[in-house]
């Protein structure tokens, strides 16, 4: 499983069909579940043609009507998909699961190039932050074909990373119920109940309006934030990866530069794990200090600042539920006087784990009220996927979680991810030659370290034993 762009998936040539959610207009009924701090923030900023989403290949049949039942009941099992705002933007309206159709539109036989093209084409012009449907979907299908490779994309409004790795196992055992001929999916198909994110959003909004300038977490968010008298997000360590000002597009948006790779197999990432573990570390640890040491190591860097995006699925409701659960941890890193890396990993736990408190806190909300009106610029990722339900399937599946073309002059995205197959990352950052060359180097040193460090216990004497 990686995270990439569309332009990195093999797609298949076939009939290219778009299926899009549809309702009758008087089956909206207002809903005052408030909007969640950073969906209205959202709202403000989405950049046209953007979405996140996921694509896969299901070894059966493409059935029409089976398709229908079976996007109709994923619909029905996450009210997320079923809400929208207002047309003031400020206020939430939301469908009665029965409420929903889908209506599915044949765009003709297609190279694989071309239907790749198609597919980017549809989800940038149907998707978007302020009308509903915020999800849509595309298959390619060659008529006759015992597989057929089925998309969607949808709006971070109503989506994370985690809901696009739980979509694969959804979407494929309520397709594989609908051919058998299940009379209810959802009853017979998935045993996992799940909460509401329109609930969760809800409940965020308010709380988040409890804080005010002088809570505790405003004030450790303003001592982030402000360093040399500049208040704002952390840059990339590296200056020249940003676009200097004066040479920054007309509209201040490179387009950015995307790549995937694997830092290590199984066996090796298994092998990190449990050094981590024995040293009282997590392998997120390990990983962010291995960045952090090739930070040092490659650029020179001593000090790097970060955030971390990090669920907020605090309730078991929320376990397998789609919507956007996604908080920021800030992460300050000095590496001044340490000389280890075991240290640089103890610093990077306790540094991860003193921000963490600051994840229930939407930082739309904190943003708000220390007026910052800044986004990141440097961000790191980092999810374990070995447990998503489906996890075992998705090599077979041809599972990708994707992720549309970015534009920005500045911003450098790091998602590190666990899976069953070992360790991977992906990466986005400005489309220039310097900030390509910085972006190898840094992954080329993560690697390095990686296999500094499990080499020993993979090819030597080394008992693994004492590191459980």
């Amino acid at each position: 499983m990686e995270y990439t762009e569309l332009s990195a998936y093999d797609v298949p040539p076939g009939v290219v069909t778009t299926w899009t959610p549809s309702t009758d207009p008087a089956q909206w009924r207002d809903d005052d579940r408030a909007l969640s701090p950073n969906h209205r923030l959202h709202l403000a900023e989405a950049e046209p043609g953007s979405w996140i989403g996921s694509v896969m290949r299901i070894p059966a049949r493409l059935d029409p009507d089976a398709l229908t039942r079976a996007v109709l009941a994923w619909t029905a099992r996450h009210e997320v998909l079923r809400t929208t705002v207002d047309p003031s933007g400020t206020a939430r309206r939301t469908l009665p699961a029965p409420a929903v159709r889908l209506d599915a539109s044949d765009l003709g036989h297609h190279t694989g190039e071309e239907a790749q093209q198609a597919i980017a084409d549809f989800l940038a012009a149907a998707v978007s932050p302020y009308a509903w449907p915020h999800c849509v979907l595309v298959t390619v299908a060659e008529p006759g074909a015992e597989e057929f490779t089925l998309a969607f994309g949808a709006d971070h409004s109503v989506m994370d990373a985690y809901s696009q790795l739980l979509w694969f196992e959804e979407i494929a055992v309520l397709y594989e119920r609908a051919l058998a001929g299940a009379a209810d999916l959802n009853d017979t198909a998935l045993d996992r109940e799940v909460g509401s994110h329109v609930d969760h959003a809800h409940a965020e909004r308010v709380a988040a309006d409890l804080l005010d300038a002088g809570s505790e977490p405003v004030e450790r968010w303003r001592a982030f934030l402000t360093v040399d008298e500049r208040t704002g997000f952390p840059s990339f360590p590296v200056p020249e990866v940003a676009v200097p000002a004066d040479e920054r597009s007309p509209r201040g948006a490179l387009k950015q530069a995307s790549f995937a790779t694997w830092l290590a197999d199984a066996p090796r990432t298994h092998v990190l794990n449990k050094l981590c573990r024995a040293g009282g570390a997590s392998l997120q640890s390990g990983v962010l200090a291995a960045m952090a040491y090739s930070f040092r190591e490659v650029h020179g860097a001593e000090r790097i600042r970060f955030v971390l995006p990090m669920h907020t699925r605090f309730s078991p409701d929320y376990a397998a539920a789609i919507g956007w659960y996604v908080g920021l941890c800030p992460v300050d890193l000095d590496l001044s006087g340490l000389t280890e890396l075991p240290e640089i990993v103890g610093h990077v736990h306790a540094k991860v784990a003193e921000g963490k408190e600051l994840v229930r806190h939407p930082f739309a909300r904190v943003g708000e009220l220390l007026g910052v009106h800044d986004t990141p610029h440097f961000a790191i990722s980092y999810v374990d996927a070995r447990f998503v339900p489906g996890a075992e399937r998705w090599e077979e599946w041809r599972a990708r979680a994707l992720r549309s073309p970015a534009f920005a002059d500045d911003e450098v995205y790091l998602w590190f991810g666990r899976t069953q197959d070992g360790l991977n990352v992906s990466a986005r950052y400005p489309e220039t030659i310097t900030a390509e060359r910085a972006m190898r180097d840094l992954v080329a040193g993560i690697s390095g370290v990686v296999d500094t460090l499990t080499t020993p216990y993979l090819v030597g004497d080394l008992a693994l034993e004492t590191t459980a």
